[in-house]
Protein backbone atom coordinates (compact mmCIF):
# COMPACT_ATOMS: atom_id res chain seq x y z
CA UNK A 1 0.00 0.00 0.00
CA UNK A 2 1.50 3.23 -1.02
CA UNK A 3 1.90 6.61 1.18
CA UNK A 4 -1.17 8.06 -1.01
CA UNK A 5 -3.32 5.46 -0.14
CA UNK A 6 -2.71 5.10 3.55
CA UNK A 7 -3.44 9.06 4.08
CA UNK A 8 -6.59 7.92 2.11
CA UNK A 9 -7.36 5.80 4.63
CA UNK A 10 -6.53 7.31 7.42
CA UNK A 11 -8.69 10.58 5.66
CA UNK A 12 -11.51 8.52 5.49
CA UNK A 13 -11.51 6.97 8.90
CA UNK A 14 -10.86 9.82 10.99
CA UNK A 15 -13.84 11.29 12.72
CA UNK A 16 -15.27 14.60 11.61
CA UNK A 17 -15.34 16.94 14.57
CA UNK A 18 -17.87 19.77 14.88
CA UNK A 19 -16.96 22.94 14.39
CA UNK A 20 -19.21 26.15 14.87
CA UNK A 21 -19.31 28.64 11.90
CA UNK A 22 -20.21 32.51 12.33
CA UNK A 23 -20.94 32.83 8.59
CA UNK A 24 -20.00 36.00 6.44
CA UNK A 25 -22.28 38.55 5.21
CA UNK A 26 -21.61 40.17 1.33
CA UNK A 27 -23.42 42.44 0.07
CA UNK A 28 -24.96 42.43 -3.94
CA UNK A 29 -27.22 44.75 -5.92
CA UNK A 30 -30.34 42.32 -4.76
CA UNK A 31 -29.77 42.42 -1.23
CA UNK A 32 -27.56 40.60 1.13
CA UNK A 33 -26.01 36.68 1.59
CA UNK A 34 -24.35 34.68 3.57
CA UNK A 35 -20.85 32.16 2.84
CA UNK A 36 -20.18 29.62 4.85
CA UNK A 37 -19.07 25.94 4.85
CA UNK A 38 -21.41 22.90 4.16
CA UNK A 39 -19.71 19.10 4.86
CA UNK A 40 -20.43 16.82 2.50
CA UNK A 41 -21.01 13.21 3.12
CA UNK A 42 -17.63 12.18 1.81
CA UNK A 43 -15.96 14.34 4.60
CA UNK A 44 -14.95 17.40 1.97
CA UNK A 45 -15.80 21.13 2.88
CA UNK A 46 -17.65 23.30 0.21
CA UNK A 47 -17.71 27.06 -0.09
CA UNK A 48 -21.75 28.16 -0.69
CA UNK A 49 -23.64 31.11 -0.33
CA UNK A 50 -27.52 31.48 0.45
CA UNK A 51 -29.40 34.78 -0.40
CA UNK A 52 -30.09 36.25 3.35
CA UNK A 53 -32.19 38.96 3.05
CA UNK A 54 -33.42 42.18 0.74
CA UNK A 55 -31.77 45.56 1.52
CA UNK A 56 -34.61 47.22 3.80
CA UNK A 57 -34.24 50.28 6.12
CA UNK A 58 -33.62 47.23 9.04
CA UNK A 59 -31.01 45.37 7.14
CA UNK A 60 -29.30 48.26 5.48
CA UNK A 61 -25.68 46.91 5.80
CA UNK A 62 -23.46 44.07 6.81
CA UNK A 63 -22.31 46.04 9.89
CA UNK A 64 -25.59 47.14 11.20
CA UNK A 65 -27.29 45.09 14.40
CA UNK A 66 -29.74 43.58 12.77
CA UNK A 67 -27.86 42.49 10.14
CA UNK A 68 -25.74 40.63 13.02
CA UNK A 69 -28.93 39.14 14.61
CA UNK A 70 -30.07 37.89 11.22
CA UNK A 71 -26.82 35.94 10.68
CA UNK A 72 -26.35 34.56 13.90
CA UNK A 73 -29.90 33.27 13.80
CA UNK A 74 -29.53 31.61 9.71
CA UNK A 75 -26.12 29.88 11.27
CA UNK A 76 -27.82 28.94 14.19
CA UNK A 77 -30.07 26.35 12.03
CA UNK A 78 -27.10 24.93 10.10
CA UNK A 79 -24.83 24.94 12.89
CA UNK A 80 -27.71 23.37 14.83
CA UNK A 81 -28.55 20.80 11.60
CA UNK A 82 -25.03 20.02 11.25
CA UNK A 83 -24.37 18.85 14.94
CA UNK A 84 -27.32 16.52 14.83
CA UNK A 85 -25.65 14.63 11.45
CA UNK A 86 -22.66 14.40 13.20
CA UNK A 87 -23.94 13.35 16.46
CA UNK A 88 -20.71 14.79 18.16
CA UNK A 89 -19.95 14.85 21.55
CA UNK A 90 -19.38 17.75 21.76
CA UNK A 91 -22.09 20.49 23.51
CA UNK A 92 -25.01 20.97 20.76
CA UNK A 93 -25.19 24.76 19.78
CA UNK A 94 -27.54 26.77 20.61
CA UNK A 95 -30.84 26.52 18.70
CA UNK A 96 -33.10 29.85 19.09
CA UNK A 97 -36.47 30.98 18.85
CA UNK A 98 -35.48 32.90 15.93
CA UNK A 99 -33.83 30.30 13.58
CA UNK A 100 -36.32 27.61 14.68
CA UNK A 101 -39.32 30.06 13.16
CA UNK A 102 -37.04 30.55 10.37
CA UNK A 103 -36.17 26.71 9.16
CA UNK A 104 -39.36 25.38 10.84
CA UNK A 105 -41.83 27.12 11.69
CA UNK A 106 -42.55 29.21 9.12
CA UNK A 107 -42.38 26.91 6.15
CA UNK A 108 -45.31 24.90 7.93
CA UNK A 109 -47.59 27.24 8.08
CA UNK A 110 -47.06 28.62 5.00
CA UNK A 111 -47.44 25.03 4.30
CA UNK A 112 -50.72 24.43 6.10
CA UNK A 113 -52.36 27.61 6.93
CA UNK A 114 -54.52 29.45 4.58
CA UNK A 115 -52.69 32.82 3.04
CA UNK A 116 -54.34 35.14 5.60
CA UNK A 117 -53.46 32.94 8.17
CA UNK A 118 -49.47 32.74 7.34
CA UNK A 119 -49.40 36.61 6.48
CA UNK A 120 -50.99 37.36 9.93
CA UNK A 121 -48.49 35.28 11.64
CA UNK A 122 -45.75 37.16 9.52
CA UNK A 123 -46.63 40.13 10.95
CA UNK A 124 -47.41 39.45 14.80
CA UNK A 125 -43.78 37.90 14.71
CA UNK A 126 -42.30 40.94 12.98
CA UNK A 127 -44.28 43.55 15.15
CA UNK A 128 -43.75 41.88 18.39
CA UNK A 129 -42.05 38.78 18.47
CA UNK A 130 -39.08 38.84 16.62
CA UNK A 131 -37.20 41.78 19.02
CA UNK A 132 -38.16 40.13 21.93
CA UNK A 133 -37.55 36.60 21.00
CA UNK A 134 -35.12 36.07 18.13
CA UNK A 135 -31.95 35.06 19.48
CA UNK A 136 -32.95 33.81 23.13
CA UNK A 137 -32.20 29.92 22.95
CA UNK A 138 -35.33 28.07 22.79
CA UNK A 139 -34.63 25.45 25.47
CA UNK A 140 -34.20 27.42 28.25
CA UNK A 141 -37.09 29.57 27.98
CA UNK A 142 -39.61 29.52 30.86
CA UNK A 143 -43.20 29.95 32.33
CA UNK A 144 -41.84 32.80 34.39
CA UNK A 145 -40.16 34.09 30.96
CA UNK A 146 -43.37 34.27 28.89
CA UNK A 147 -45.28 35.97 32.12
CA UNK A 148 -42.75 38.45 32.33
CA UNK A 149 -43.11 39.14 28.41
CA UNK A 150 -46.54 39.54 28.41
CA UNK A 151 -46.93 41.82 31.38
CA UNK A 152 -43.97 44.39 29.30
CA UNK A 153 -46.04 44.05 25.99
CA UNK A 154 -49.23 45.09 28.37
CA UNK A 155 -47.88 47.69 30.63
CA UNK A 156 -44.87 49.42 28.13
CA UNK A 157 -45.51 48.31 25.05
CA UNK A 158 -49.51 49.34 25.64
CA UNK A 159 -51.25 46.15 23.81
CA UNK A 160 -54.92 45.48 23.80
CA UNK A 161 -56.17 42.19 24.63
CA UNK A 162 -56.85 41.38 20.99
CA UNK A 163 -52.92 42.01 19.72
CA UNK A 164 -52.01 40.34 23.14
CA UNK A 165 -54.18 37.44 22.69
CA UNK A 166 -51.95 37.24 19.05
CA UNK A 167 -48.73 37.22 20.31
CA UNK A 168 -50.19 34.43 23.24
CA UNK A 169 -51.13 32.23 19.79
CA UNK A 170 -48.18 32.30 17.89
CA UNK A 171 -45.70 31.39 21.07
CA UNK A 172 -47.94 28.96 21.85
CA UNK A 173 -47.92 27.71 18.51
CA UNK A 174 -44.37 28.28 18.27
CA UNK A 175 -43.43 26.37 21.33
CA UNK A 176 -45.83 23.38 20.56
CA UNK A 177 -44.14 23.01 17.62
CA UNK A 178 -40.52 22.48 19.39
CA UNK A 179 -42.18 20.10 21.09
CA UNK A 180 -43.09 17.77 18.94
CA UNK A 181 -39.58 17.81 17.61
CA UNK A 182 -38.31 17.07 20.35
CA UNK A 183 -36.54 19.75 20.80
CA UNK A 184 -38.22 20.91 24.41
CA UNK A 185 -40.20 18.72 26.88
CA UNK A 186 -42.79 21.10 27.94
CA UNK A 187 -44.35 24.35 26.65
CA UNK A 188 -43.53 27.10 28.55
CA UNK A 189 -46.57 29.07 26.58
CA UNK A 190 -49.04 26.46 27.82
CA UNK A 191 -49.37 28.08 31.04
CA UNK A 192 -48.35 31.70 30.41
CA UNK A 193 -50.50 34.62 31.48
CA UNK A 194 -50.41 38.26 32.23
CA UNK A 195 -50.78 39.35 35.79
CA UNK A 196 -51.55 42.87 35.32
CA UNK A 197 -54.45 44.64 33.61
CA UNK A 198 -54.33 44.57 29.60
CA UNK A 199 -56.16 47.82 27.94
CA UNK A 200 -59.54 46.74 26.12
CA UNK A 201 -59.43 46.62 22.22
CA UNK A 202 -61.67 49.30 20.88
CA UNK A 203 -65.29 48.14 19.80
CA UNK A 204 -65.97 47.37 15.84
CA UNK A 205 -68.51 49.95 14.73
CA UNK A 206 -71.37 48.40 13.51
CA UNK A 207 -73.01 50.80 10.61
CA UNK A 208 -76.57 51.60 11.08
CA UNK A 209 -78.79 50.74 7.80
CA UNK A 210 -79.44 54.88 7.70
CA UNK A 211 -75.50 54.69 7.74
CA UNK A 212 -74.98 52.27 4.93
CA UNK A 213 -77.88 53.29 2.59
CA UNK A 214 -75.91 56.67 2.78
CA UNK A 215 -72.64 55.20 1.43
CA UNK A 216 -74.01 53.49 -1.05
CA UNK A 217 -75.88 56.39 -2.47
CA UNK A 218 -72.49 58.49 -2.02
CA UNK A 219 -71.14 56.02 -4.32
CA UNK A 220 -70.83 56.96 -7.93
CA UNK A 221 -68.85 53.71 -8.97
CA UNK A 222 -70.57 50.57 -10.08
CA UNK A 223 -68.03 48.31 -9.25
CA UNK A 224 -67.35 50.28 -5.43
CA UNK A 225 -71.10 50.40 -5.14
CA UNK A 226 -71.58 46.86 -5.59
CA UNK A 227 -68.76 45.70 -3.69
CA UNK A 228 -69.50 47.50 -0.23
CA UNK A 229 -73.05 46.27 -0.61
CA UNK A 230 -72.44 42.97 -1.15
CA UNK A 231 -70.60 43.28 2.23
CA UNK A 232 -72.69 45.36 4.27
CA UNK A 233 -76.03 44.10 3.02
CA UNK A 234 -75.25 40.72 2.65
CA UNK A 235 -72.96 40.37 5.18
CA UNK A 236 -70.14 39.01 3.09
CA UNK A 237 -66.27 39.14 4.34
CA UNK A 238 -64.32 41.55 2.07
CA UNK A 239 -62.10 38.36 0.90
CA UNK A 240 -65.18 36.62 -0.37
CA UNK A 241 -66.31 39.20 -2.44
CA UNK A 242 -63.03 39.50 -4.15
CA UNK A 243 -63.54 36.15 -5.04
CA UNK A 244 -66.76 36.00 -6.42
CA UNK A 245 -66.94 34.87 -10.04
CA UNK A 246 -69.85 34.99 -12.51
CA UNK A 247 -71.02 31.35 -12.72
CA UNK A 248 -71.40 31.01 -8.94
CA UNK A 249 -74.30 33.77 -9.37
CA UNK A 250 -78.08 33.46 -11.01
CA UNK A 251 -79.38 37.14 -11.71
CA UNK A 252 -82.51 35.31 -12.93
CA UNK A 253 -82.94 34.17 -9.01
CA UNK A 254 -80.89 36.31 -7.62
CA UNK A 255 -78.82 33.36 -5.69
CA UNK A 256 -75.42 33.84 -4.70
CA UNK A 257 -72.48 31.06 -4.03
CA UNK A 258 -70.11 31.78 -1.40
CA UNK A 259 -67.61 29.27 -2.88
CA UNK A 260 -63.62 30.33 -2.28
CA UNK A 261 -62.24 33.51 -0.81
CA UNK A 262 -58.88 35.83 -1.89
CA UNK A 263 -57.89 37.24 1.21
CA UNK A 264 -55.33 40.35 -0.25
CA UNK A 265 -55.75 38.92 -3.79
CA UNK A 266 -54.79 35.56 -3.34
CA UNK A 267 -57.24 33.11 -4.50
CA UNK A 268 -58.05 29.86 -1.83
CA UNK A 269 -60.92 28.07 -0.01
CA UNK A 270 -62.88 29.79 2.48
CA UNK A 271 -62.22 30.57 5.91
CA UNK A 272 -64.17 27.17 7.33
CA UNK A 273 -66.30 24.77 5.61
CA UNK A 274 -69.37 26.77 7.26
CA UNK A 275 -68.38 29.73 5.19
CA UNK A 276 -69.43 28.17 2.18
CA UNK A 277 -72.99 28.87 1.55
CA UNK A 278 -75.73 30.33 -0.67
CA UNK A 279 -77.15 33.58 -0.74
CA UNK A 280 -80.31 34.90 -1.91
CA UNK A 281 -79.33 38.58 -3.28
CA UNK A 282 -81.97 41.61 -1.94
CA UNK A 283 -82.44 44.74 -3.68
CA UNK A 284 -80.90 47.04 -4.08
CA UNK A 285 -78.23 45.12 -4.44
CA UNK A 286 -79.53 42.49 -7.44
CA UNK A 287 -79.66 45.87 -9.21
CA UNK A 288 -75.99 46.64 -8.49
CA UNK A 289 -75.06 43.18 -9.65
CA UNK A 290 -77.01 43.58 -12.91
CA UNK A 291 -75.76 46.81 -13.34
CA UNK A 292 -72.30 46.04 -13.08
CA UNK A 293 -73.00 42.49 -15.45
CA UNK A 294 -74.02 45.25 -18.25
CA UNK A 295 -70.96 47.19 -17.53
CA UNK A 296 -68.99 44.04 -17.75
CA UNK A 297 -70.52 43.07 -20.88
CA UNK A 298 -72.67 40.19 -19.37
CA UNK A 299 -69.61 37.84 -18.92
CA UNK A 300 -70.97 34.06 -18.05
CA UNK A 301 -67.94 33.50 -16.26
CA UNK A 302 -64.75 35.07 -14.52
CA UNK A 303 -63.97 36.95 -11.65
CA UNK A 304 -66.36 39.72 -10.88
CA UNK A 305 -63.30 42.20 -9.17
CA UNK A 306 -60.16 42.05 -10.71
CA UNK A 307 -57.01 43.95 -10.99
CA UNK A 308 -55.00 44.63 -14.80
CA UNK A 309 -53.42 40.96 -14.30
CA UNK A 310 -56.98 38.95 -14.14
CA UNK A 311 -56.36 38.18 -10.57
CA UNK A 312 -58.93 39.00 -7.62
CA UNK A 313 -58.10 42.69 -6.29
CA UNK A 314 -56.75 42.55 -2.82
CA UNK A 315 -60.01 44.29 -0.95
CA UNK A 316 -57.75 46.66 1.50
CA UNK A 317 -56.71 48.53 -1.62
CA UNK A 318 -59.51 48.44 -3.39
CA UNK A 319 -61.16 49.82 -0.41
CA UNK A 320 -58.72 52.54 0.09
CA UNK A 321 -58.86 53.72 -3.26
CA UNK A 322 -62.41 53.04 -4.81
CA UNK A 323 -64.57 53.31 -1.76
CA UNK A 324 -63.40 55.19 1.33
CA UNK A 325 -62.51 58.68 -0.29
CA UNK A 326 -66.40 59.46 -0.82
CA UNK A 327 -67.50 57.05 2.09
CA UNK A 328 -65.74 59.20 4.52
CA UNK A 329 -67.00 62.32 2.97
CA UNK A 330 -71.03 60.74 3.32
CA UNK A 331 -70.48 58.82 6.77
CA UNK A 332 -68.64 60.49 9.69
CA UNK A 333 -68.16 57.29 11.37
CA UNK A 334 -66.60 55.18 8.44
CA UNK A 335 -64.37 52.76 9.61
CA UNK A 336 -63.85 50.32 6.72
CA UNK A 337 -65.58 47.67 5.20
CA UNK A 338 -65.43 44.99 7.77
CA UNK A 339 -68.17 47.39 9.94
CA UNK A 340 -70.08 47.06 7.07
CA UNK A 341 -70.35 43.20 7.76
CA UNK A 342 -70.96 44.04 11.68
CA UNK A 343 -73.98 46.27 10.72
CA UNK A 344 -75.30 43.84 8.62
CA UNK A 345 -75.32 41.33 11.40
CA UNK A 346 -76.70 43.59 13.83
CA UNK A 347 -79.58 45.05 11.61
CA UNK A 348 -80.39 41.14 10.82
CA UNK A 349 -80.80 40.61 14.75
CA UNK A 350 -82.48 43.63 15.20
CA UNK A 351 -85.19 43.23 12.61
CA UNK A 352 -85.96 39.55 13.72
CA UNK A 353 -84.93 39.32 16.88
CA UNK A 354 -83.88 36.02 15.99
CA UNK A 355 -79.99 35.44 16.14
CA UNK A 356 -80.01 32.73 13.68
CA UNK A 357 -81.11 34.89 10.75
CA UNK A 358 -77.64 36.44 11.32
CA UNK A 359 -75.86 33.03 11.61
CA UNK A 360 -77.41 31.95 8.37
CA UNK A 361 -76.00 34.62 6.51
CA UNK A 362 -72.40 35.21 7.81
CA UNK A 363 -71.11 32.06 7.76
CA UNK A 364 -69.41 32.19 10.99
CA UNK A 365 -69.90 29.93 13.78
CA UNK A 366 -73.21 30.34 16.57
CA UNK A 367 -70.94 31.58 19.00
CA UNK A 368 -68.32 33.78 16.88
CA UNK A 369 -71.73 35.66 15.82
CA UNK A 370 -73.12 36.04 19.27
CA UNK A 371 -69.68 37.23 20.81
CA UNK A 372 -68.66 39.20 17.69
CA UNK A 373 -70.98 40.35 15.23
CA UNK A 374 -74.39 41.22 17.08
CA UNK A 375 -73.95 44.50 19.07
CA UNK A 376 -76.34 46.04 21.94
CA UNK A 377 -78.73 48.21 20.46
CA UNK A 378 -80.29 50.58 23.16
CA UNK A 379 -83.13 51.36 21.78
CA UNK A 380 -84.31 47.36 21.34
CA UNK A 381 -83.75 47.22 24.84
CA UNK A 382 -86.09 50.62 25.35
CA UNK A 383 -88.48 49.23 23.10
CA UNK A 384 -88.42 46.03 25.36
CA UNK A 385 -88.96 47.69 28.37
CA UNK A 386 -91.66 49.53 27.25
CA UNK A 387 -93.33 46.14 26.22
CA UNK A 388 -92.86 44.71 29.17
CA UNK A 389 -94.18 47.47 31.19
CA UNK A 390 -97.46 47.49 29.00
CA UNK A 391 -97.02 44.06 29.93
CA UNK A 392 -97.39 44.62 33.94
CA UNK A 393 -100.26 47.28 33.72
CA UNK A 394 -102.23 44.84 31.91
CA UNK A 395 -101.80 42.64 35.13
CA UNK A 396 -102.71 44.86 37.08
CA UNK A 397 -105.26 45.90 35.79
CA UNK A 398 -106.55 42.34 35.42
CA UNK A 399 -106.38 42.00 39.06
CA UNK A 400 -107.96 44.24 40.10
CA UNK A 401 -110.57 43.92 38.08
CA UNK A 402 -111.01 40.19 39.63
CA UNK A 403 -110.90 41.52 43.31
Amino acid sequence: MTKTQIAELIRQNRKQRFRSQRGTVVERSDGFYIRFYRDGENKERTKVTEFLTKKTEQYHSVNCVAMKLLRNSHMSTINNARHTALQAATPSPVLTVGAFWQSTYLPWVQANKRFSTARGYETVWKLYVEPELKTTPIDTYTTVDACELLDRMATVKKLNENTLAHVKSLCRGIFATACRKGIIKINPWREAKESVKVRPAKTRIAYTPEETATVMNALDKPDAKLFFALVAVMGMRPSEVAAVKWENVDLKTGLLKVREAAPYGVLGDTKTERSQRDLVVIEPVLSFLKAWHLTMQEPASGLLFSDSDGAPVNHNSFSKYRIAPQAKKACARWCGLYSGRHGAATSLYNLTGDIRAAYQILGNSLEVVMSTYVKPDQSAGTAGMSKYEAALKSLKQSTNAAM
